[in-house]
């Protein structure tokens, strides 16, 4: 069985404050000292001094070096000078304070080393590695930190750290795979939660408890957990599911029995983006360990131990049979003052997530301006005229009721490059769809435009939806049938080119009733007045079949020479008269010819 909080306890309490590793001088009188390590946060330390010389107008504690913000500050307490290590950190501010009754003390802030981690945000890739991988590369760049990291076995095509502190991007991964990070003295630890092995201190009531509360939690338990995403190969949703977890012995009702209290068929988590089916399993399992850690909240203070550390396990006794037991510690505070050192422990935590409980994404537009959220409605009511030449168009926001003449938005286009792409640009007074790069609304970006009863469409929507089509101003209209395999061509005035499967076809045809078809018959040439054919070069006619020349009227042959061979025969006939004649020299010639 563990030891009470009691065993080496006696004798009188020892305080030591090292400051670079030099021991303060004994005439520095310390007034309290707070400290406090929690999972997730990073543990902290707050020394209050006695200082302010009123006679002289100076605060010569405040003066030394020893009390620098950057200065490395180590606590060790215990019993009839036998002291140990309770916060090894760096001063982070420091400052002072009078009261009216004269009450002068010089403050002293102190953080773990880790708390480097917090400032600044950053943007990362991170290409085929694994959670734990990540993490480990993330808090290695720090020099004053150590890591120690379980492995996790889900691979990672690709994930992406998008400004945000590496503390948020660290913890945020951990809670993924039901991971707790705990610090102590620059060592950051990301392990699952020990859910057995011995306690390192026994609570008794009546004995050694000063303090206690605890809660049993059924809201936050579920019998099942469902995990729901997108699988971008199946194109539907995919979904995987875990069970409650069963982490300590506290109480006589584990998680299955809560979760019949409130009872849904599940608890449900999704996301629209094609999380691969293990990382959603670990997301399951992660939400029923949260929920087991959320079980049972409670306190409990006693005598100062520094024995306790936050991730192990501390037995209660006598406080019923609905919280006895093991509890996994959460929160360690140690209270210093009036010669006394109180230690406090938290057990469970919140069923909510780190990025529910803290904002880990940058303000809307960067906090230049308050920001807009989702889209808006526009009215374009200017194409030319972009006043800084970046071809934008001018629109207004009538939600905005705005005396201005608009905001001048980029235009989205599906195909853009230099002197090149695709050039479709809304008419003025259309309605469009307006988005806002990085949520600042000076910024806006024309995304599409929208169909109403107002502006209705070219055609009626129908449920087969076989036309798909593109209609300007004029009506000038490329039409795509895909219920007859058609594309079509045309103009307001019935000039057109129609390529049809369904006809196996091709028409080209103008409004003067000209047309060329091609179709299975062949190749038709029609035109109610005359077909000019013209060549630079020469112009040659060759069939297989038969060549036929039919006129209603004369046909005229012209050239320098004429020449016409028949391979077998050849006759040149007129029913009423024939000629052949030249203003030189006609020569007949044939094996035998025969005149009349």
């Amino acid at each position: 069985m563990a030891d009470s909080p009691l065993m080496g306890s006696t004798g009188v309490l020892s305080v030591i404050i090292l400051s670079n590793g030099q021991t303060i001088a004994d005439t520095i009188q310390i007034v309290s000292i707070e400290i406090l390590y929690a999972v997730n946060k990073i543990p902290s330390a707050k020394i209050i001094l006695l200082d302010g010389d009123m006679p002289n107008a100076d605060f010569p504690v405040s003066n030394k070096n020893d009390f620098k913000p950057g200065a490395e500050i180590t606590i060790n307490a215990g019993y009839a000078n036998q002291t140990v290590e309770v916060f090894r950190g760096i001063i982070i501010k420091h400052g002072i304070k009078i009261d009216g009754d004269n009450f002068s003390r010089l403050i002293i802030q102190c953080k773990d080393s880790a708390v480097a981690m917090t400032v600044g945000r950053r943007n990362a890739n991170f290409i085929d590695s694994k959670d734990s991988d990540i993490i480990d590369k993330i808090i290695s760049t720090y020099s004053k930190l150590s890591v120690d990291v379980d492995a996790t076995t889900t691979l990672y095509k690709e994930l992406v750290q998008y400004y945000c502190t590496d503390w948020d991007y660290v913890v945020t991964r951990a809670e993924a795979n039901g991971f707790l990070v705990t610090i102590h003295a620059g060592k950051v630890s990301v392990k699952a939660p020990q859910v057995s092995g011995e306690a390192v201190l026994s609570l008794t009531y009546g004995t050694d408890l000063m303090a206690f509360s605890a809660d049993l939690d059924a809201a936050s338990q579920f019998s099942t957990v469902k995990g729901v995403s997108w699988n971008l190969a199946e194109q539907a949703a995919q979904t995987e599911e875990a069970g409650p977890k069963h982490l300590t012995g506290q109480g006589d009702l584990d998680a299955a029995d809560l979760s019949s209290v409130i009872a849904p068929s599940y608890f449900r988590l999704q996301t629209h983006v094609p999380v691969e089916s293990a990382a959603l399993t670990d997301w399951t399992n992660s939400q029923q360990i949260k929920s087991g850690l959320a079980r049972i909240r409670g306190y409990a203070t006693f005598q100062g131990s520094a024995k306790v550390k936050i991730g192990d396990l501390v037995e209660l006794n006598g406080v019923g049979n609905r919280f006895n037991g093991n509890v996994l510690v959460t929160a360690v505070k140690h209270e210093i003052k009036h010669g006394n050192w109180v230690t406090e422990i938290e057990f469970g935590l919140a069923s909510q997530w780190f990025t529910e409980q803290h904002r880990t994404e940058a303000p809307l537009a960067s906090g230049l301006v308050p920001g807009v959220n989702g889209l808006q409605i526009g009215l374009v009511k200017k194409l030319d005229a972009d006043p800084d030449g970046q071809y934008k168009i001018q629109v207004s926001v009538p939600i905005m009721q705005s005396e201005a003449d608009g905001v001048w938005a980029r235009l989205v286009s599906f195909y853009g490059s230099k002197e090149l792409g695709a050039f479709f640009i809304p008419e003025i007074g259309d309605e469009v769809v307006l988005g806002f790069f990085n949520a600042d609304p000076s910024y806006p970006v024309i995304l599409g435009s929208l169909y109403s009863s107002n502006k209705n469409p070219a055609y009626e929507l129908t449920a087969d939806n076989f036309i798909k089509a593109i209609v300007t101003r004029s009506k000038l209209k490329l039409e795509f049938d895909d219920e007859k395999k058609v594309v079509t061509l045309i103009t307001p005035d019935n000039n057109k080119i129609v390529i049809s499967d369904d006809q196996k076809s091709i028409l080209l045809q103008d409004q003067n009733a000209n047309k060329i078809e091609l179709n299975p018959n062949g190749i038709v040439i029609d035109s109610p007045k005359d077909i000019k054919i013209s060549a630079k070069g020469k112009i040659t006619f060759d069939a297989i079949g038969n060549i036929e020349l039919t006129a209603q009227a004369d046909i005229k042959n012209q050239g320098l020479n004429i020449n016409q061979q028949a391979n077998v025969g050849f006759s040149a006939k007129g029913n009423a008269t024939a000629e052949l004649s030249a203003s030189g020299q006609t020569m007949v010639k044939g094996g035998i010819v025969m005149i009349n």
